[in-house]
């Protein structure tokens, strides 16, 4: 493995991006439906199980958030009338309880850009208006807990959130598919979230190389290396078909 001193610190990753579900007026979750219809003075009506528990302004759509935990959240995305600050957040969390809680309206003037869990909270995160490149997006993250929405500190780009929000969607191996070694031609480059913009040019593996899987998400998963002659230790994300099992 080759690198430069300054990135030894790189790699001790969490994660990559989590939002699922296309914009619909109605979603199924494992407690009930939500859904959502037009309403009078330009305002939305959210409804759980066909009975109303909130409104917002503006023509509003519904995102099924891909969050593993024991309850569900929705996200409704209102598009407000005008050229500018056109989107408005309302997040509902689903349990066996009873009625979902709706947290009041947030993250005005963003998009949407994923959503992770943090110590049994959920946590959307909320892009900044659409940038030209992937380096430049800056992305806000709004946790929820107790029926109340809180803007976090920082502002993350586009890497360390996609990093944060791979937690929610990566899926853990067991030590028996542990152990792999890097395969094909030339360089397997480390990156620092299982996205393709966020590879790190100056770090990378060879084939041959010995590494422990960790987690993986659809094409890239998530690896520990340690040099076999300094006893360091690495962590990053290697695409999936870099990486094949010892025997094979």
């Amino acid at each position: 493995m080759r690198f430069r001193p300054s990135l030894l610190a790189v790699f001790m990753m969490l994660a990559s991006a989590g939002a699922q579900a296309d914009d619909q007026v109605r979603v199924v979750t494992r407690f009930g439906a939500i859904k959502v219809i037009p309403a009078s003075e330009e305002r939305s009506a959210l409804l759980f199980k066909d009975k109303p528990v909130g409104r917002m302004n503006g023509d509003a759509s519904l995102h099924k958030l891909a969050i593993r935990a024991e309850r569900d959240y929705v996200l409704a995305d209102a598009t407000l009338p005008g050229l500018n600050c056109r989107h408005e957040f309302v997040l509902l969390e689903i349990g066996a309880d009873g009625a979902p809680a709706v947290s009041a309206p947030f993250g005005q003037c963003m998009t949407l850009f994923g959503a992770r869990l943090q110590d049994g909270k959920a946590v959307v995160q909320l892009a900044e208006a659409a940038a030209e490149a992937q380096g430049a997006t800056r992305v806000h993250e709004f946790a929820f807990a107790g029926g109340r929405i809180e803007a976090l500190p920082g502002v993350l780009d586009y890497c360390e959130a996609s990093a944060r929000a791979a937690s929610s969607i990566a899926v853990a191996l067991t030590p028996d598919v542990a152990n792999k070694t890097v395969a094909g031609l030339g360089r397997a480059y480390f990156h620092s979230a299982p996205q393709d913009a966020c590879r790190t040019p100056k770090v990378f593996l060879v084939p041959g190389d010995r590494v422990r899987a960790e987690r993986e998400t659809d094409a890239f998963v998530e690896i520990e290396y340690r040099h076999p002659k300094s006893g360091q230790v690495f962590k990053g994300w290697l695409k999936r078909d870099r990486l094949l099992d010892p025997a094979q």
